[in-house]
């Protein structure tokens, strides 16, 4: 165990594929800290019910000490004056959520007239299909968009058994929904590929940051760690997924947790820089149109030196066997 105990927030259960693996795989210990881990908006046995409007103000309380997520609230707190938070990492630059549907949409054009349900209002998820969605030619403004408020850890699930149940026509789901709604008799429609910052976006309060440097660049090297234990030890993963993953969401069936670990592997970055492209389409989804946040630039709320330092040191290199070995997923550039 470590003599340090760091908590990090995750805002939403998606994000849990890499958190539990992080927090269970002995990675931190390595680095000299234990990892808690906590999930907004959801009923998890064993930690506090926290509100999505509670994430911001609990890391600047620091409560927490770094959080996943707030992909767009960041960039008003600066556009009001509050500069503490700063974006570190990005484990993940390529959206992963999946359409599925029924036989009555054979191909996305068919969308128009029917009832689809989104699980969040978030825009890096609503907004990005919305997008997707355009790109492949279809007239969203004929698409009858179900978003639900409700999120949670079974909100995929859920939407799966609505679109059986008749109550709309396709759901946008993330991995690894696409499975189990294949194995129900539904489908899979492709969609256009997205450079989005998404899932595991590490967020902090860079007055803490300062202060605990070496604790961060501890942090940073725990987490390429376990993305290359996601990578490199996939029976393990799974185990790890099945026990604290699994019950939460509501699937029984490991092949879906595999799914899961060989969707995410080759999508996790070895080194969790963001794609530009990225960053550019989480921002112009939301900030660019508010005039109240629109002149804080896009980059401003970066600070990748931290994850400079522990990539110059050779830590990732050397864990990959190379550089070249250690090159991030290529990102697709449809924006």
């Amino acid at each position: 165990m470590g003599d340090t105990t760091v908590r990090m927030l995750c805002s939403d259960i998606s994000h849990m594929a890499l958190g539990y693996v992080w927090r269970e795989s002995g990675v931190t210990d390595k680095h000299g800290f234990d990892l808690v881990t906590h999930i907004a908006n959801a009923d998890v046995p064993g930690q506090p019910r926290i509100e999505m409007n509670e994430r911001g103000p609990k890391v600047l309380a620091g409560e927490y000490h770094f959080m996943s997520g707030l992909h767009h609230e960041t960039y008003a707190y600066r556009a009001r004056g509050d500069k503490r938070f700063v974006y570190l990492a990005q484990a993940q630059n390529d959206w992963d959520d999946a359409l599925v549907a029924t036989d009555e949409v054979g191909q996305l054009t068919d969308l128009a007239g029917k009832r689809v349900i989104v699980s969040t209002a978030a825009p890096c998820v609503y907004g990005n299909f919305r997008s997707a969605l355009a790109h492949a030619g279809v007239d969203v403004e004929k698409v009858d968009f179900d978003v639900w408020k409700e999120q949670g850890t079974g909100v995929a699930r859920r939407a799966v058994e609505a679109v059986l149940a008749g109550e709309a026509s396709a759901a946008a789901v993330d991995v690894p929904f696409d499975r189990f709604a294949t194995q129900r008799g539904l489908h899979v429609l492709d969609l256009p590929p997205m450079p989005v910052i998404h899932n595991t976006t590490i967020c902090s309060n860079r007055d803490w940051v300062r202060e605990n440097e070496e604790l961060t660049r501890a942090y940073l090297r725990s987490m390429i760690e376990a993305i290359h234990f996601f990578k490199t030890r996939p029976q393990e993963t799974r185990e790890i997924l099945q026990t604290h993953l699994a019950p939460l969401i509501g699937i029984e069936d490991p092949a879906d947790i595999a799914h899961l670990q060989e969707y995410w592997s080759p999508a996790l970055s070895p080194k969790p820089y963001p794609h530009p492209l990225a960053i550019w389409n989480v921002y112009q989804l939301d900030t660019l149109k508010d005039d109240r946040s629109n002149f804080i630039g896009p980059m401003e709320i970066w600070d990748t030196s931290y994850l400079r330092d522990v990539d110059d040191s050779g830590f990732i290199d050397d864990l990959y066997g190379g550089a070249r070995n250690a090159a991030a997923p290529a990102v697709n550039a449809l924006i």
